[in-house]
């Protein structure tokens, strides 16, 4: 049984895992924690995009009325700025950090 798994083994430390290949020169939590960014870029990038476009549909059907225009406008503001403020966290990362964080 060991052998129809050992295809699908990576190597992080010289311990055989499931999912990470931590390469030669990086260790294993340098493994996860790109996996985990990959994984939260995404998760902000479809959720952003989701955000604009509930609020546009609040903003379309508000149909005239300005107090829920001004909370779908409010919508749109406040996802800019967390999409902003989540590129500037990465920018802060990816500069704080020798090599950037998801470096090769």
């Amino acid at each position: 049984m060991k052998e129809v798994f050992a295809s699908f083994a990576a190597k992080c430390g010289g311990v055989e895992t499931a999912l990470i290949d931590c390469g030669d020169d990086v260790n294993g939590i340098w493994g996860i924690l790109a996996m985990v960014l990959n994984v939260m870029i995404a998760l902000v990038g479809v959720l952003g995009i989701a955000g604009i476009i509930i609020a546009g549909i609040q903003y379309i059907t508000a149909a005239g009325d300005p107090a829920a225009m001004t909370k779908a406008k409010r919508r749109i503001i406040e996802v800019i700025i967390g999409l902003v403020s989540f590129g500037l966290m990465w920018t802060f990362l990816q500069w704080l950090i020798p090599g950037g964080i998801l470096h090769s």
